[in-house]
């Protein structure tokens, strides 16, 4: 697997990407960038970051594995407020807002799923 060849290509396809040592740090929209860490020379570990301001975790950073569960979580916590409290929730505005809060965060997990599968089959297609 070679370091040079895939920085060339990224540079050929004008891909966002910076080089530490053995990593290619490629940027994309949205604070989402994958990491193809080639310290290893019979393959090539690829990860993934949330960074910065993100629609998913905010300013926190972390892969988006650990975004998908936080997110998971905090819906589950949403969810036994909504059942717990039904004078709070009884409103249909509350519950537009609720529904529309599982949606966005939906529509913004599968974005970044399709985001880092694109990024990271590219990269494995390019050191074949």
């Amino acid at each position: 697997m070679e370091i040079d060849k895939t920085e060339a290509l990224l540079q050929k396809f004008h891909y966002k990407f910076e080089r530490k040592h053995d990593k290619l740090i490629v940027e994309s929209d949205f604070s989402f960038r994958v990491i193809a860490d080639f310290s290893n020379p019979n393959k090539i570990i690829l990860s993934d970051r949330l960074f910065g301001w993100n629609f998913l975790t905010g300013l926190v950073e972390m892969s988006l594995k650990n975004a998908m569960i936080y997110n998971f979580i905090g819906g589950l916590i949403l969810v036994l407020f909504y059942i717990y409290m039904p004078t709070v929730f009884n409103h249909l505005t509350t519950k537009i807002l609720c529904i529309g809060i599982f949606f966005w965060i939906l529509i913004w997990t599968v974005y970044y799923l399709i985001k880092a599968e694109s990024i990271k089959r590219t990269l494995t297609n390019w050191n074949k």
